[in-house]
């Protein structure tokens, strides 16, 4: 029954809202590129997940430098907003909300700002994506990234060679696509503006525990690595099982402290984390209530590592310069979400096995080797023998 609706779906908007949309939309189609010395205002559409936001910081920046006066506003999602939030390249922020009165506004905002042209840097759910740019640019140059079916949306479809790189180095592509401009990989570092509040918040955390951040010599504080255990999905999730190992293999370390965090909303692996012995020599953040995503960014700027099956963890490491070792899974797809520019290791599971399939031992044997090479050992010095 399932398969049945899923073609009759496909069926209605092939032959019922697509060619209805066709004769609405009428976009003329283009082909050449773009001066950007000649762009005015831009919105970029971005309201997916946190790390597709946090792999976009370096078009932010270098769309900025390149063109000082460029006003830059983005479409965030609830969810990722926070990450831009205090950009000093984004001029304004727009949120996708569920509530249909309030995402009303925030278009009829967008509108106000009469944007020269609209770039969506969101690469599935195309007809949302379409009609968003319709909506919140009437007037502008809507650019967009889709099956060549899909051309009658946009004024242009941009090429990328999605899965075989980095999804930042495609979305450098689609900046030389649409406006011949030519970026190395070396002016592609993320990077993720935190406020002084999130960041006290989290010196306080470590004042209470008398852990130091990985910047901070201080001898008499002890350093300490984030161990995330929730994923988006579950292919990526590791099981309660691998995170009680992982977290009492890690309890025994003399010479780094673990801070486990997880998602609020995983029950299962919240009572293990609160309930279960390999966690009690464990810290646990936030002690109460939910953590802001710029908290989160200073509490891995400070560890000495991170180790995480999910790659926005990842994401945030690689924009703090913090190294990371990730237990990743091949079903989806790796290439386009690994670390970058940072130091890292990967542990994946059995071709086309997902994350909780990785064996314990591997990963209780690869954290101790990524460690080794990171975490200075504690030096032991040997009892005189007796006389």
């Amino acid at each position: 029954m399932k398969q049945f609706l899923q073609l009759l779906e496909r069926g209605f908007r092939r032959f019922a809202v697509y060619p209805v949309f066709r004769l609405l939309f009428r976009n003329q189609k283009l082909d050449s590129a773009i001066d950007l010395s000649r762009v005015r205002k831009l919105l970029i559409l971005r309201h997916d997940r946190i790390g597709d936001m946090i792999v976009t910081t370096p078009i932010l920046r270098n769309l900025k430098r390149l063109r000082p006066d460029l006003r830059i506003g983005v479409f965030a999602s609830p969810v990722n907003v926070e990450i831009i939030r205090h950009n000093p390249f984004v001029d304004a922020i727009y949120v996708l909300h569920s509530n249909v009165f309030r995402l009303l506004r925030e278009i009829r905002r967008a509108r106000g700002e009469r944007y020269d042209i609209v770039m969506s840097f969101v690469f599935n759910r195309t007809t949302t994506v379409a009609l968003l740019a319709r909506l919140a640019g009437p007037d502008a140059l809507r650019i967009g990234h889709a099956e060549e079916k899909y051309q009658f949306y946009f004024n242009r479809l941009v090429k990328l060679p999605r899965f075989s790189v980095h999804m930042v180095e495609s979305l450098a592509v689609y900046l030389k696509e649409v406006f011949a401009i030519e970026l190395e990989k070396k002016d592609l570092w993320f990077e993720i503006s935190v406020d002084e509040t999130s960041k006290r918040s989290i010196d306080y955390f470590l004042e209470q525990h008398r852990l130091r951040r990985r910047s901070d010599p201080s001898g008499d504080l002890q350093a300490y690595l984030v161990l995330n255990l929730s994923a988006t999905d579950d292919d990526r999730r590791i099981s309660v099982a691998q995170a009680r190992a992982l977290a009492g293999h890690l309890s025994k370390k003399q010479n780094v402290r673990t801070v486990v965090i997880y998602a609020p909303g995983e029950r299962e692996m919240g009572h293990a984390v609160q309930h279960e012995d390999e966690f009690k020599s464990c810290l646990v953040f936030p002690q109460q209530g939910t953590a802001s995503l710029l908290e989160l960014a200073s509490l891995i700027e400070g560890a000495q590592c991170a180790l995480t099956p999910d790659t926005a963890i990842v994401h945030f490491a690689s924009a703090a310069q913090t190294p990371v070792l990730g237990f990743f899974t091949t079903i989806q797809g790796m290439e386009e979400w690994l670390p970058f520019q940072v130091t890292y290791d990967l542990l994946t599971a059995p071709a086309g096995q997902p994350a909780p399939l990785i064996p314990i031992e591997q990963m209780i044997r690869k954290t101790d080797e990524f460690l080794e090479k990171l975490i200075p050992q504690p030096t032991i010095v040997p009892s005189s023998p007796p006389l």
